[in-house]
């Protein structure tokens, strides 16, 4: 959970750093309306006052850094936003869930199915799920750290079998990348929101030990993080690539544009 949190905020934040906060938020519609919506609900119930409500940021907004469009100040300073950022998270959980029953089980059944290509699917090629443990030897670090790069071919894998025809699958998979990046509250602190993963991941975990039915409901919720995990790391990546990318072309176009203007000033001081 903590992985898919950091994912889409890295996600998003990249993303408002390549085009305008506002077109980003627009671009992820269904999932700023839960996000926000959710957010200012959860302020609202601890007390909180709410200066200024906006589902989407100003488009004429120049500043690209992450800025929340609501202005929000939580009574209890600790607990407020923890609630808030909880229940922002668990709705937009709940929205990735939902879409999945509706429209989402000849994806999640394709993304499981599928193998690299060129290679016949196997046991242990199909199992396209991430581990539930932390690696405990270096061994198994690499072995994780490759797992990962199979993951994103997988995902790639996955959509090339899709017929993409059919409504219901791009409006799963636009969904669930919405939801998915907005899960986290966009210009939040993000101590709250992790103090908030850390207690649903608590929470989980204490009631899976107590109830083996819900462990099982888990089991079965398990292809879905991972695909959701999946599509979050490929659209890192790719966001990476293309924030390399147009750094180093707006680098080139500067030393370009700033060679002229320094050949033109040693040639006047030559002339003086």
């Amino acid at each position: 959970m903590i992985l898919i949190i950091s994912a889409g905020m890295g996600v998003q934040w990249l993303w408002r750093r390549l085009i305008s906060p506002g077109w980003v938020s627009w671009a992820l519609l269904p999932g700023t309306i839960v996000s926000e919506m959710s957010y200012i609900f959860g302020c609202l119930i601890t007390g909180g006052e709410i200066r200024r409500a906006r589902i989407m940021p100003d488009m004429q907004e120049k500043d690209k850094e992450p800025q929340a469009p609501t202005e929000a100040a939580p009574k209890l300073r600790l607990v407020g936003p923890i609630v808030a950022s909880l229940i922002c998270i668990a709705a937009c959980g709940a929205g990735i869930i939902i879409s999945n029953q509706f429209f989402g089980q000849e994806v999640i059944s394709k993304f499981e199915a599928s193998a690299p290509l060129g290679v016949q699917p196997t046991n242990e090629q199909t199992q396209a799920t991430v581990q539930q443990a932390l690696p405990g030897d270096w061994n198994s670090f690499w072995n994780q750290l490759e797992g990962q790069v199979r993951l994103i071919r997988r995902t790639l894998q996955a959509w090339g079998g899709l017929d993409w025809l059919q409504w219901h699958v791009p409006l799963f998979v636009y969904l669930v990348v919405c939801l998915a990046v907005r899960m986290a509250p966009a210009g939040r602190p993000f101590v709250p929101t992790l103090l908030a993963v850390v207690l649903i991941a608590g929470v989980i975990r204490i009631v899976g030990l107590m109830n083996t039915q819900f462990e099982n409901i888990m089991q079965n919720l398990w292809p879905l993080l991972t695909y959701v995990w999946s599509t979050l790391l490929l659209l890192l990546v790719i966001s990476l690539l293309l924030h390399a990318i147009v750094g180093v072309g707006k680098s080139m176009l500067d030393s370009t544009a700033s060679g002229p203007a320094q050949g033109g000033k040693k040639s006047a001081k030559a002339d003086a």
